[in-house]
C-alpha cells in the first residue's frame, strides 16, 4: 500500500488532503487487484483520473495565486503526467483478462504518485511554506 508519511507533506491543507485522496484511491486499486476483483477497477481507475485532474487544476491556481515563479515548469509537468492519465485507462480496461495489466496498473499508480508528489511537488514546499508565512504576517 502507498503511504503519504509527513516528510513527503507539503504542510499545506488542500493540497495535502488531495494527495490523502489520491493514495486512498491507489490503495483501493490496488486492495481490489490483491483480492482479486480486478473488473471494480473499471470505475476505480476513472475516479483516480478524474481526481487527478481536478487536484491539478486546483494546484495549479495555489500556485498561480502565490505567483509561483516555476509554475509554466509544474504546468508541463501536468501535462506530461496527463498522459499517463491515459495509459492508466487503457491498463484498467484490460485487467480483468490480463496479469501483465494488473501488474503494470499497480507498478504505474504507484509510480506516478511518486512522480507527482515526490518528483514535482516538493519542489514547490519551501515557497508554498514562505507565502503562507508572508499571507500570516499581513
Amino acid at each position: 500500500m502507498v503511504e503519504l508519511t509527513r516528510s513527503f507533506e507539503l504542510e499545506n491543507k488542500p493540497v495535502d488532503e488531495d494527495h490523502r485522496g489520491l493514495i486512498a484511491l491507489v490503495n483501493d486499486i490496488i486492495k481490489v487487484l490483491d483480492e482479486g476483483r480486478p473488473e471494480e477497477c473499471a470505475q476505480l481507475v476513472p475516479d483516480f483520473v478524474a481526481f487527478t485532474k481536478k487536484h491539478f487544476q486546483r494546484e495549479e491556481a495555489l500556485l498561480e495565486r502565490y505567483d509561483y515563479p516555476q509554475l509554466a515548469k509544474h504546468r508541463e509537468h501536468h501535462r506530461r503526467l496527463h498522459d499517463n492519465l491515459e495509459n492508466l485507462l487503457k491498463l484498467a480496461a484490460n485487467v480483468t483478462e490480463s496479469e501483465p495489466a494488473r501488474q503494470s496498473l499497480r507498478k504505474e499508480l504507484v509510480y506516478f504518485m511518486m512522480d507527482d508528489v515526490i518528483n514535482a511537488d516538493l519542489d514547490f514546499k519551501p515557497f508554498l511554506s514562505e507565502a503562507a508565512t508572508d499571507d500570516a504576517t499581513e
